[in-house]
């Protein structure tokens, strides 16, 4: 259990660790190769060895991903400095990619490296000997790097299987300026939150950005009602078929979730718009609030953002009747690279993915992305974007983090969470039905 919940350890201070949020989406942008400069190259070797082409597959490419630039810096400085080796990218949207990933896994064709998740994402990849453990790699040099905990998600049987480069932090996003024109409080409680909600409503101003197609957003919201009413230890004792989704907690969560969803939280037509579309009227100042992970920063804080400046970062809070508490957030370090099992240049793959996950830590952390799990003590903390540093101070004292239900499930336990709830945002099922289709990831 204490392999998936990600205590205090794995939370940063930002004075000594890295941290990033959890998945970007992006637009699909087909194949591409670097060749920029490199000042960074770490240990690589420039113009060594013989002639080597690797096939990385990532979610980083869509034009106003934030993550796409640090990714294609990267990838171009390793290139630069290691000119035997030809770094062939293929990049998919989130969802697109995570139905690719899987199909490629499935059919025995897992390109030589991929980025994924940790948790319940990947187990089936490891349990069907994909991918390649890299324990034998990992120097006490290069875990002195890492934060605490930051191979918690990635290790299985007691094996290392990928190496991450950002943690996650699930936040409340807020235009300060919305709530202050409107004579709004910024809500404490979850009373509060209600008050906010039904306030907004009535000035015709949607409360909160959602997409009801990409369903992962959704999960974004419920898995820290849920966190909030069960706490973490429960959340992952159920999660991992060692409890019951018919505890009183999981339905209070469903509850609480119905309400929001009742009281006109989100827009009428979040069922049919994709996440890249929900953001755009938050990130154009129309909509006050966005529950997203610790990346959403970035677009926050980016040079043509409309709301730089106006975005203050808040804890979920407290529901009524919960065992949890504002302290407890979701995320942790997930989002990794990993190395196929028959890649035919492992030493050149895993060299490879050891320089991107530490450059694409921190080459996000300075862009403002994501908040590494890659300590950066050379990194000028007074020019990092302002949205992040909340997103760090909101975080400092957190009790734990707990990754996100899509993540720590398994193949398509996933699917059946994921389908269920969309059908109880849409209404078409009750909150006791939702409990029992989650109970039936048991079986029973």
């Amino acid at each position: 259990m204490n392999k998936m919940l990600v205590k205090r350890g794995m939370a940063f201070i930002l004075a000594g660790a890295l941290a990033v949020g959890m998945t970007a989406c992006g637009k699909p942008a087909g194949d591409n190769t670097g060749t920029a400069t490199n000042t960074n190259a770490g240990n690589t070797n420039a113009g060594a060895g013989k002639q080597v082409e690797l096939k990385f597959s990532h979610i980083w490419g869509g034009a106003t991903d934030p993550f796409m630039p640090a990714a294609k810096k990267v990838i171009d400085d390793y290139q630069k400095a290691n000119t035997n080796v030809r770094i062939t990218v293929d990049t998919n949207e989130n969802e697109a990619y995570k139905t690719k990933i899987k199909a490629m896994a499935a059919a025995n064709e897992l390109p030589d490296l991929f980025s994924t998740w940790g948790g319940g994402f990947s187990k089936p990849f490891i349990d069907s000997n994909s991918v390649l453990a890299i324990d034998d790699y990992i120097t006490a040099e290069t875990k002195g790097k890492l934060v605490n905990g930051a191979f918690n998600n990635l290790t299985y049987n007691d094996k290392i299987y990928g190496m991450p480069f950002f943690l996650a932090a699930g936040a409340l996003f807020v235009n300060t300026e919305l709530f202050d024109k409107n004579n709004v409080k910024l809500p404490a409680t979850y009373d509060e939150l209600l008050t906010a909600i039904k306030a907004f409503k009535a000035k015709g101003i949607t409360p909160m950005a959602v997409s009801g197609k990409d369903k992962w957003t959704i999960a974004m919201y419920f898995d820290v009602m849920a966190l909030r009413a069960a706490g973490p230890e429960k959340i992952v004792k159920t999660l991992t078929k060692e409890g019951s989704f018919k505890d009183p907690e999981f339905l209070n969560a469903a509850k609480r979730f119905k309400e929001l969803v009742d009281a006109g939280a989100f827009s009428k037509g979040a069922a049919g718009i994709s996440n890249d579309e929900a953001e755009v009227p938050f990130y154009d100042g129309k909509i006050p609030m966005m529950f997203k992970g610790s990346w959403a920063a970035g677009k926050a804080d980016a040079k043509d953002s409309k709301v730089a400046g106006k975005i203050g970062v808040i804890s979920f809070p407290a529901i009524p009747d919960g065992k949890g508490n504002a302290k407890q957030f979701t995320g942790g370090a997930v989002d990794a690279v990993m190395v196929s099992a028959n890649t035919k240049n492992k030493d050149e793959a895993v060299k490879f993915q050891m320089y991107f996950a530490e450059n694409f830590s921190k080459e996000s952390y300075l862009a403002g992305a994501a908040m590494p799990a890659w300590k950066a003590e050379d990194v000028d903390k007074s020019k990092l974007p302002a949205t992040l540093v909340k997103v760090v101070d909101l975080t400092k004292d957190a009790e734990g983090f707990t990754i996100w239900w899509d993540t720590l499930l398994a193949g398509k336990d996933t699917e059946t969470y994921l389908n269920a709830l969309q059908e109880l945002f849409m209404g078409a099922k009750t909150p006791e039905q939702f409990v029992d289709s989650l109970q039936s990831i048991y079986g029973k």
